[in-house]
């Protein structure tokens, strides 16, 4: 026969209760924290995959608008010289300049949009999902568990005289457990020498 528990304290195993819950609350936060920042990746490579396109429409205008420029200050003046182009010519150098940087940015974004949904199931998609159903169906049922156990000891301890144990096994749900009211001048639960500071099996003597 398996030897009986050696609970020194309910409190502590309420205490556990309390921060497996409070630690699953946080870590399902965690998850949707990371899905909505995931959105917002792919919502801003969107974003500037349409701005570096509306970019590289403009630079082709600032383009066409310089080589035009260009080709009226190339001709000759009425004393036959030739005309100082200097300005023109940069200005066509610079709108080239804009316009091949604007179709590097679009093609880098492009290239991440596609690379994207590889990296985030390659290194976030699996753990994820363990993850998610272990706060789904592990993380409850062992709540459920330790809810079981404490209504169990504070009946053994007489704090719930109400309390009936289910059979072994049983997965019905169970109220999460809660401090009981002391009486004023009574010794606490969980104080030295009463029946939960040392809880032991049904049935056998006391130390």
């Amino acid at each position: 026969m398996a030897d009986g528990a050696d609970v020194r304290s309910i409190d502590a195993v309420r205490d556990w209760y309390a921060a497996l819950a409070d630690y699953g609350d946080s870590l399902a936060e965690a998850l949707a924290g990371v899905e909505l920042e995931i959105r917002r990746a792919y919502e801003w490579l969107e974003e500037q995959y349409s701005l570096w396109q509306h970019a590289v429409r403009k630079c082709e205008e600032d383009v066409t608008r310089a080589k035009a420029e260009l080709s009226q200050r190339k001709f000759q003046t009425f004393d036959g010289r030739e005309p100082d182009c200097t300005v023109q010519e940069k200005n066509l150098r610079m709108a080239r300049a804009r316009l091949e940087y604007a179709e590097e940015q679009v093609v880098k974004v492009r290239q991440w949009i596609g690379r994207l949904p590889k990296m985030i199931d390659e290194a976030y998609t699996g753990p994820a999902r363990r993850l998610g159903n272990l706060l789904e169906a592990d993380l409850p049922k062992g709540l459920a568990t330790l809810a079981r156990s404490v209504a169990a000891l504070e009946s053994y301890a007489g704090e719930r005289p109400d309390y009936a144990p289910g059979p072994a096994g049983s997965s019905g749900t169970t109220a999460a457990p809660t401090r009981p009211a002391e009486t004023p001048g009574t010794p606490g639960a969980d104080a030295p020498g009463s029946p939960a500071s040392k809880t032991q099996p049904p049935g056998e003597p006391g130390a």
